[in-house]
């Protein structure tokens, strides 16, 4: 607990913990498989009178069960290993594991997950090396426990429930008592699951997940058939790793990040010590012979006894041995989501935890066999030395003390829209901070959210209901075109509540399917984090334009306040939430500044009445946003050819007006964001105006950057496959070669 409070998240973190918490906090049903036992421990915790916001208390209560983890891993290793000292630091290996740490400081369901299945790993072999029917229900009762939290735990309770009913004999007729007591234990363990239909019954909550009122229903949710049973990824994963890569993955995690070289090799060499001792032990090369004839002093038989005792620790080791591989053998073959993708490979590695645990207590057996090779004093130093070392390597990127990321990105979201508004989302990590600002701490109660990822499943249908009076769904769930049935698309969805909400109806992330036939009645517009659909021409015409161009640099400018700063991305790389928040800011600032521009150069009947003036000043704002997102956003500016031909785009028709003629650097200046108190561009000559007078230079200048870009636009890959490409290599092959024949003309006059 000295190392995680320090660094415990202050509020709600990225994936899922949003979610959790909100449904904890109103009883409702979390996404499948519905996670009970986290629901009730965070309603029970978050209605106690403390002065604190509810997902602290759940990160808190994260830093709980991660020091109680490494505690029962430290008893483990007790039992299996006579050295105190190193099976103190097997519990330190998993406090200081990045991964573990990581989920111990913020409010998810592996923290929890990891505690239940050491209880079961302790039990399992408490058993193993001192037979009690204590453990054996225990054990049951854990086991039980475990799987209303979370389901990989079937992957320790399969085998070890296997291997102990061979050596507790169990299915003998004189056993079966025990037998039955067992199974009796786990089903009262297993019995929160049976608080999911009752609360939604008798406390139906909007925005809960599922339809677990019906047994069908109940199935449905705990066997995830929602996203597959089996599975992970519901998306295309035909070119996932295998086994293999994913085993080899696993490996290389935990010997260079989770417990490093020093840990891995205790761990092998823990193994391999207890494989050969208990197949020793079984073939008769584990014990010490007696002494001639029939006496037996009593130093022989204390040696004989710890000789067996030796041998059932090994046995207990192997034993968990084989859960380690069976884990990995059944999950990484079932495992789907792609490896390549770097925040998909986080949410993978989530689940390497559980068997981290084991290799942690199998580190801890090695440390023992190095404590009898070296002796304790060299051991403390050396297993402190592997300690100090991966806390000062790691400490920086696990210490989330400063990870307010989420809170902001929900508070934005929510505060950049008016009152009586709806908000669709179909956008995992904004509904889950989202969800848990409105139902925890009461953030925007006026703004309606729904899932609209929820209103795809068929059994949406029972939900409806409790939207009586609040939403109107013209159907029983959310459909493509093409499959309408009973169903409703986005544009019936748009006709039955546009009217309804004045604020508007606003969508986070994209739709489910390619639907276009809403478009000749609505249009959509940037609006802070989410899209806003309007009646088309209300918000690109007169003064609705004008309102949109004010309020949207407003929310934007607003968002920027409130951030301050970007998420370091040194700190939070690709395999984090964190982030993605660095793509969602640029990305709807560039949608924003793209919308604004397509509007400007909009021409016949379809332009938008505006002065001169007032265009030329849409235009400074436009290449000035652009300008901010090339020379700060990495990844846009490898990437995206876009960027580069929009903001050529624009400056060619700043060139073109004659507007420009009257203004000079302070002006664009002024159109840049501020960021953090000062402009994220440093100065105004690295965007391409230097301080020159207005005039002729500032336009010599803008016709530079407006080829630069281009050129540049011509020569990034992927270029090519765009619709404008030819145009955009014609018009510049055109001026430049009219440019060439006026020098030449201007040559041939001076010759004269």
């Amino acid at each position: 607990m000295s190392l995680y409070i320090p660094t415990l998240c202050p509020t709600i973190a990225g994936g899922d913990a949003g979610e959790l918490v909100a449904e904890g906090c109103t009883l409702g049903t979390a996404h499948p498989p519905g996670y009970p036992t986290f629901t009730l421990l965070t309603y029970l915790l978050t209605s106690l009178p403390l002065p604190l916001r509810p997902a602290y208390i759940m990160n808190l209560s994260s830093a709980l069960l991660g020091s109680l983890t490494s505690s029962y891993i430290t008893s483990s290793v007790l039992l299996l290993s006579p050295s105190p000292l190193p099976s103190i630091f097997s519990g330190l290996f998993n406090t200081i594991s990045p991964l573990t740490w990581q989920y111990s400081v913020t409010s998810e369901v592996f923290s929890l997950n990891n505690f239940l299945t050491t209880l079961i790993t302790y039990n399992f072999l408490s058993y193993l090396t001192t037979p009690s029917p204590a453990f054996l229900y225990k054990g049951a009762f854990f086991s039980g426990l475990s799987l209303t939290n979370q389901h990989t735990s079937i992957l320790f309770i399969v085998p070890s429930i296997t291997y102990l009913i061979y050596v507790a004999e169990l299915l003998r007729v004189n056993n079966r008592r025990k037998l039955f007591i067992c199974a009796g234990l786990f089903l009262v363990g297993f019995s929160s699951y049976g608080t999911m239909p009752i609360f939604a019954v008798y406390k139906p909550h909007l925005g809960a997940w599922g339809d677990v009122k019906s047994f069908g229903g109940w199935m449905n949710h705990f066997r995830r058939a929602d996203y597959g049973t089996f599975q992970l990824f519901s998306g295309d994963a035909a070119k996932s790793e295998g086994f293999i890569e994913r085993t080899v993955a696993y490996l290389v995690d935990l010997a260079s990040k989770q417990g490093g070289p020093g840990v891995f090799f205790l761990g092998i060499w823990g193994i391999c010590a207890c494989v050969g001792v208990a197949f020793g032990g079984m073939f008769g090369g584990g014990g010490r012979k007696g002494g001639k004839g029939k006496r037996k002093n009593y130093k022989e038989k204390n040696n004989q006894v710890q000789d067996k005792e030796k041998v059932n620790a090994a046995k207990a080791v192997v034993a968990i041995f084989g859960c380690w591989v069976f884990y990995l053998c059944v999950f990484h073959t079932l495992a789907n989501l792609p490896l390549s993708n770097p925040l998909l490979y986080g949410v993978h590695q989530r689940f390497w935890m559980q068997p981290n645990i084991l290799f942690f207590i199998f580190a801890g057996v090695g440390g023992g066999k190095f404590a009898e090779r070296f002796g304790n004093n060299v051991t403390m130093v050396t297993l402190a030395a592997i300690v100090f070392y991966t806390v000062f390597m790691n400490y920086s990127k696990v210490d989330l003390s400063d990870d307010i990321w989420f809170d902001y990105y929900a508070r934005s979201v929510l505060e950049a829209l008016p009152r009586e508004s709806l908000l669709v989302i179909n956008y995992d990590q904004q509904w889950t901070s989202v969800r848990y600002l409105q139902e925890c701490e009461g953030v925007r109660p006026d703004i309606i959210s729904v899932n609209l990822s929820m209103m795809s499943y068929m059994w949406w249908k029972t939900k409806v209901p409790l939207y009586e009076g609040i939403v109107n769904f013209p159907g029983t769930n959310y459909v493509s075109p093409r499959l309408k049935g009973t169903g409703f698309t986005w544009r019936e969805l748009l006709d039955a509540n546009i009217d309804k909400f004045e604020g508007g109806i606003y969508l986070g992330g994209n739709l489910n399917y390619k639907e276009n036939d809403y478009l000749d009645k609505y249009e959509i517009v940037p609006w802070g984090l989410s899209k806003r659909f309007a009646k088309r021409n209300e918000l690109t015409t007169g003064s609705g334009f004008l309102e949109w161009v004010d309020t949207s640099r407003e929310k934007i400018h607003e968002l920027t306040n409130r951030f301050e700063t970007l998420p370091d991305t040194a700190k939070y790389d690709e395999s984090t939430w964190e982030w993605t928040l660095q793509r969602e800011y640029w990305d709807h600032l560039y949608e924003r500044t793209s919308h604004l521009l397509e509007i400007l150069l909009r021409d016949g009947d379809d332009a938008v009445p505006m002065t001169p003036q007032l265009k030329f000043d849409l235009l400074i704002e436009v290449a000035a946003s652009f300008e901010l997102i090339l020379g700060n956003d990495k990844l846009k500016r490898e990437e995206d050819y876009g960027l580069y031909k929009n903001l050529g785009l624009c400056y060619m028709h700043m060139i073109k007006s004659d507007k420009g003629l009257s203004y000079g650097t302070k002006h664009f200046s002024d159109k840049l964001i501020n960021f953090q108190g000062t402009d994220l561009i440093e100065s105004v000559s690295t965007l391409g105006f230097p301080v020159v007078s207005p005039g002729s230079e500032w336009r010599n200048h803008a016709t530079d950057r407006w080829s630069t870009l281009w050129r540049k636009y011509l020569e990034m890959d992927g270029a090519e496959n765009d619709g404008s490409y030819q145009s955009v290599k014609s018009i510049l092959t055109a001026v430049f070669q009219s440019v060439g024949e006026a020098q030449q003309a201007r040559v041939a006059q001076g010759g004269q």
